[in-house]
């Protein structure tokens, strides 16, 4: 593992592909048995999962994940969602929209584009019939968002910029989530604080999981 120093305290670690895979939570909501779910957990992801349906929006297994795939049929049945896994998919980034959401479907391309609002909120849509490979690489693109150091620090750049408009420096921010650290509170109100902007709600979130992930 690789350290990013600082001359107090305890340090940020840099986290390799192989933790990240043991951090990061990956959800499957499918009716049927996915071979995928197999092969990523061969692969290292051990963290995955597949439920056939959600009771609620709020169980844990759905509240705990960090990457959820959402097969468009047979799915979202038991919270009465009239267009399924569309209508589950919705509720989901409405609810958690820090959370990479990823839509799959067996139907053809032409009926996947007549699909609606899903595939706008959606952060990435695949096809159940792609390679393996295309989900794995999906995942392990967006967990390097989540739990990669580099990627946490061009995240909350972006995201600064997108909605402050200041531009903040890699040490500038590297310095600041060291004292968030090695104070150890993660909240709202710190971050902000810290940062000295007055809504650090996009920022904290990506913070809170980058820096409490066991």
């Amino acid at each position: 593992m690789k350290i990013f120093s600082s001359k107090k305290k305890r340090d940020l670690p840099e986290r390799s592909i192989e933790e990240i895979k043991g951090l990061c939570k990956i959800l499957f909501i499918d009716d049927k048995k996915f071979a995928v779910v197999d092969i990523l957990q061969a692969a290292g992801w051990t963290k995955t999962k597949r439920i056939k349906d959600v009771r609620s929006i709020d169980e844990s297994d759905v509240s705990e994940a960090n990457i959820i795939f959402v097969d468009v049929q047979g799915v979202g049945k038991m919270l009465k969602f009239k267009d399924e896994g569309l209508g589950l998919t919705i509720a989901l980034k409405e609810k958690y929209p820090s959370k990479k959401v990823v839509v799959y479907s067996a139907e053809d391309d032409g009926k996947i584009e007549t699909f609606h609002k899903a595939l706008s909120v959606a952060d990435e849509r695949l096809s159940k019939n792609a390679d393996p490979y295309e989900f794995q690489s999906l995942v392990e693109r967006f967990s390097k968002e989540a739990f990669s150091f580099d990627e946490c620090i061009l995240r909350i750049q972006k995201v600064i910029q997108q909605e402050s408009g200041l531009i903040f420096e890699r040490d500038e921010i590297v310095k600041n989530m060291l004292k968030i650290y090695n104070k150890g509170k993660y909240t709202e109100k710190t971050i902000s604080d810290v940062f000295n902007l007055p809504n650090a709600a996009s920022i904290a979130s990506i913070i809170q999981l980058f820096l409490t992930a066991r």
